[in-house]
Formats: C-alpha cells, structure tokens, sequence
C-alpha cells in the first residue's frame, strides 16, 4: 500500500545478541520481557524458551546470503500481482515475503518480465484471487536463460533500472503503493509502465530465443526438461545468474 512497498511497522530485532549486550537497550529488553518472555516461558524448545529474547526463527541463512548486497529482491508470498521490488537490507523481511538474495537487475528483469509471470501462472497457488508464490514452485523450477548474448544480459538490466526507477518516481510522486500502480496502468497500452514492460518481455523473449508466434509456457516446460536431465547427469547448468 505504501510507496516502494516501505514497511508499516517498527520491529524489535536483536538477532544474535547476548543477553549481556540486549541489556544496553533497556526499555526495548524490557518490552519483551513483559510482553514476549511469558509466553516464552511455556515453550516446549529449550532453545526458543531459554533465547526468549531473540525470534524463534531468525533466518540465520537468509541474512547471511543478503547481508554483503547492496540490497535485496523480495515478492509477498499471496498477491494481486506478485510484483517482485528492490529492498534496502534495513528492511527485515517477515515470513509473508519471499527473498531472492541477489542485487542483480539483470535477475529482477527475468523475475518481472511476462517470461516469468507466465510460468507463475502455471505454478502458482490460488487464493481467492490472489497469487500465491512459493519459492518451492515458481522460483526453484523456474528455467533461467542459458545462452543469453551478453549484449542482451546488459539490455536487460538497464531496461529493469529504468522500469524501477520509472515506478518509484510514479509512487512517490502520486503516494500510491506498487499495487495501485499496477491497476492502474499495468493493462493501458498508453501507459508508461506497460510500454516498458512491453520492452522488456521484448529483451527476456530474446534471451531465450523465443519467437513471437512460439507458446511461452511450452518452451519453459522443455527447456525445464532439458536441465533437469543435465541435472541427473552432473552436467552444470546456468541457474538465476548471468550467462558468462
């Protein structure tokens, strides 16, 4: 709803602290002394009864993976849109977030071209109406380009900064969230955002080497084939990175 999708709420995290060094912030400790530790308490894991003071799963992977990156990729596990934004790493992300750890825009191209939503639609749980991404079945099964000319993997990632930079000028500008955005304008033909999503399915479709008249969804469901055979066999293949 907010513009760049900035969180709403404030958070208490401390992570790995000790409880030596959680005790210099004394009013945040106190907090969850009071509201978090009774319940805390009653906990059948001697780990999350005993750390009450830290999440009981603070995702040590995941924040390790994002924390060198400039920023990270990150989509709502069930939405209208399943519009992958770019996140600053002062943003946790919660468990209603699927995070690509990556700051590549030539990966946040490939994420939001037509390419993917495509093969999302296919994979996807349904909620009402809502879009349902799990990382199990859009993202992991997903095909990545595997002969893309580096000309094109350029192409791409400038064509995806000007997208976001375009969206984020549009959002702050009007104060909508990403998600009024794209009711507004993702399916008028006139509009900004949907030339330069036109653009970039463009650049995505010339990544992969798929003609116009040629069904989408078919040719990621052989190519899927193809690399879970390579798979098998021990042969690498070019996953969510650029090809060299």
């Amino acid at each position: 709803k907010n513009p760049h999708g900035k969180p709403e709420r404030l958070i208490i995290d401390f992570n790995d602290m000790s409880i030596e060094d959680a005790s210099d912030y004394k009013l945040l400790l106190e907090y969850i002394q009071r509201t978090v530790k009774p319940q805390r308490d009653n906990n059948r894991r001697n780990v999350t009864r005993l750390n009450w003071w830290k999440y009981g799963e603070k995702r040590p992977a995941m924040r390790n993976s994002i924390s060198s990156l400039s920023l990270y990729f990150t989509v709502p596990r069930v939405s209208k849109w399943a519009i992958f934004i770019p996140a600053p790493l002062n943003w946790l992300p919660g468990d209603k977030s699927v995070v690509v750890a990556s700051d590549d825009f030539y990966k946040f191209g490939i994420l939001s071209s037509n390419v993917h939503r495509e093969w999302i639609q296919s994979q996807k749980s349904t909620l009402g109406l809502s879009i349902a991404y799990t990382h199990n079945t859009c993202f992991e099964t997903f095909p990545f380009p595997q002969t893309a000319d580096i000309k094109i993997v350029e192409k791409i990632r400038a064509k995806a900064e000007e997208l976001h930079q375009y969206r984020t000028q549009q959002m702050e500008t009007k104060q909508w969230g990403i998600t009024t955005l794209y009711n507004k304008f993702f399916n008028e033909p006139s509009s900004q955002l949907y030339k330069l999503h036109q653009q970039l399915d463009n650049l995505v479709m010339a990544a992969y080497k798929i003609q116009p008249e040629e069904d989408i969804l078919e040719t990621l469901l052989t190519l899927n084939l193809e690399l879970a055979e390579k798979e098998k066999q021990g042969i690498k293949i070019i996953g969510p990175w650029p090809p060299k």
